[in-house]
This record gives C-alpha cells, structure tokens and sequence, in this order.
C-alpha cells in the first residue's frame, strides 16, 4: 500500500511541477524579458537564452512529464494488482487519470499561467538542471527537429503590437487616440507620400522670375509660410520664406534672390523614410514628384503629423480643413467645366 501511495504521489507531483514551468515559460513575454534588462541583467540574460533556445527546455519538460506518467501508471497499476486484485485495474486506471488531468495538468497550468511573473526569477535554475539531466533525450530531439522541423516561421511584430493595442483600447488601458497614434505610426512605412500629399492643384507656388514686390503683395494676403518655386518646365528651384519676402528690401530683384534650396521626392517614397529625411535634413516641407518628372504635390512635416494623429490639425487661419479633399471636388468642377464648354 506504501508504493502504490508513493508511486501516485509521485508521479503527480513531478508531473505538478513541469506544467507550472511549462505554462510559466510559455508565459514569458519578450516585453517582461527586456525590462530586466536595466533591473536584472543576470535574470535578463538567463530568460533570454530559455527564450532563444525554447526547444530544450520545453523538451527537457515533456520528457520528464511523460516519464513521470508513464512511471506513474505503471507503478501504479502493479501495486493495484499486489494490493486489491486485478479486478480493481480498471477503477485505478480511471482514478488516477482523473487526479493526472486535474492536478497535473488543469490546476498546474492555471497557476502557472496566472503567476508567471512570480515564477520567472527559478525559471532559469530549475529548467537548465532539468536539460542537464534530460540531455541524451534532447539533443535527439534536436536532430529530429532539424530533419523535419524546417524554419520557424518569422512574427510580424507590428501586427502583434496593433493588436495589442487594440486589446488595450477594449480592457481600458488604452484610450481611443493613443491606439490611433500607435497604430498609425506602425503603418507609416507602408503609406506613400502620393496619399498624404497636399495636390498641386491647391498649392501656391511662385514663379522665378516673380518679383520680390509682386510676392510680398500676394504674401500678405495668404495664409502660407512657405511658396516652391517652380520653373516652366516644372523644374524644381527651390523655396520662398514669406517672413524672408517680408523683410527683403530689394523689391524690384527677383525672388530668386532670397530663394533657398529646397528637397524633391519621388511620390512612392514612403512616409516613414520622408519623416526621417525631413528630420535629418533640419528641413519642413519637400516637393513631390511622380517617375516621369511631373510635380504633383507637396508633404510637410504637419502632413506627416496629421497621418500620425489621424486627425487633421488646424489653426486659426485654416478655412478648409482637407487640402486633398477640397483638390479633388475642384478637379471635378474644372472636369466638368470642360466637358460642357
């Protein structure tokens, strides 16, 4: 009665504490991992390398487990025989089956899973004996996951990260803006400036040979800082500062004089880069151009801010509040102008 009690008790217990390590180490999120990073370097590492390298200790745990089973049932079941008779092999058979699900596995993996966090810091001590211990059994698991196994399939971190924000908005972690935010700045390499772009059609841009006379007076009655200059071939010359228009004295030279250098993108470049570029260069707005050298628009850094925010941002001065919109409804008024004339 002894060994059939031993055996029981045993085999559940062993089997207890490789579903706690088991749903513990499945727990580990790659976040929690590089916040030990500064706080525990040594823990950092240690979680890091379990991490990495997940096939050996979650081998060493399945091995254990089903040795503890197996070990288990056996042992159990001979003593059943010893004790009561082999009539009772089939009650012994379903009681313990029922003490393995519940207690090796459901109550186990509940804990395991919930107190994770609690659980990391013995992680790395129990799990690299148990591999030591269970080494012939792995290192065969490797080889037949080298035959058969193939690659691990790449995560798309960015999805996972949207979909954790979405998982925040809906818990209330979260509010509806800064899952936008977030969202949208994991978006901006796959959005091109050719649907961002403010349309030439709703740009103003000045002439090179302009006056600085003759600009400053359209200047003054504009709401813009910022004027290209384009040539009449479409060439890009540069950019007029109204402030600097302003100040010029030498009205009757042209706004060449004042112009500065100003950057030119093609229309595929992606938000993302243009930010980056915008920001190296120290520079708030560039011209857009399309493959075959016709100017098409412009982005400036507000562009970029307002993709980001979702939302468009306005001032006093702004009368109306979507640049493309408004260039698309003008379009189709001078479309069908012509088609009337």
């Amino acid at each position: 009665m002894t060994l059939l009690i031993a055996f029981a008790v045993l085999s559940i217990l062993v089997s207890f504490i490789c579903s706690i390590l088991e749903a513990a180490l499945l727990s580990l999120t790659p976040s929690y991992i590089a916040q030990q990073k500064v706080a525990k370097p040594q823990l950092y590492e240690r979680l890091k390398e379990l991490k990495d390298k997940i096939d050996q200790p979650l081998a060493a745990i399945l091995t254990l487990n089903t040795v503890a089973h197996t070990v288990g049932a056996t042992g159990v079941g001979a003593q059943v025989a010893i004790v009561f008779g082999d009539g009772y092999l089939g009650i012994a058979s379903a009681v313990m089956t029922l003490l393995i699900l519940v207690l090796s596995e459901i109550l186990p993996k509940t804990i395991g899973a919930r107190y994770w966090r609690a659980l990391a810091p013995i992680l790395p001590s129990l799990l690299r004996a148990m591999i030591l211990l269970l080494k012939p059994f792995i290192v065969m698991s490797d080889l037949i996951m080298r035959l058969f196994g193939g690659k691990e399939p790449e995560h798309d971190i960015r999805q996972e990260i949207k979909a954790l924000t979405l998982l925040g908005r809906e818990v209330g972690k979260l509010d509806e803006d800064e899952q936008r935010v977030i969202s949208n700045i994991l978006d901006l390499h796959e959005i091109r400036l050719r649907d961002i772009m403010t349309p030439r059609i709703v740009c103003e841009s000045a002439a090179p040979d302009e006056s600085i006379a003759a600009f400053k007076a359209r200047a003054r009655e504009s709401q813009f800082s910022r004027y290209p200059v384009i040539g009449e071939d479409e060439s890009p010359l540069g950019v007029v500062f109204r402030y600097d228009a302003l100040a010029a004295e030498n009205d009757g030279e042209p706004i060449t004089q004042i112009m500065k250098p100003l950057k030119v993108v093609p229309d595929s470049m992606n938000v993302e880069n243009l930010m980056t570029l915008l920001m190296q260069e120290r520079q708030h707005m560039c011209l857009v151009y399309d493959e075959f050298g016709s100017w098409h628009g412009l982005v400036t850094l507000e562009d970029i801010m307002e993709t980001i925010i979702g939302k468009p941002i306005l001032d006093e001065t702004d009368d109306i509040p979507n640049m493309r919109r408004f260039a698309k409804r003008r379009w189709e008024h001078r479309l069908k102008a012509i088609r009337e004339d």
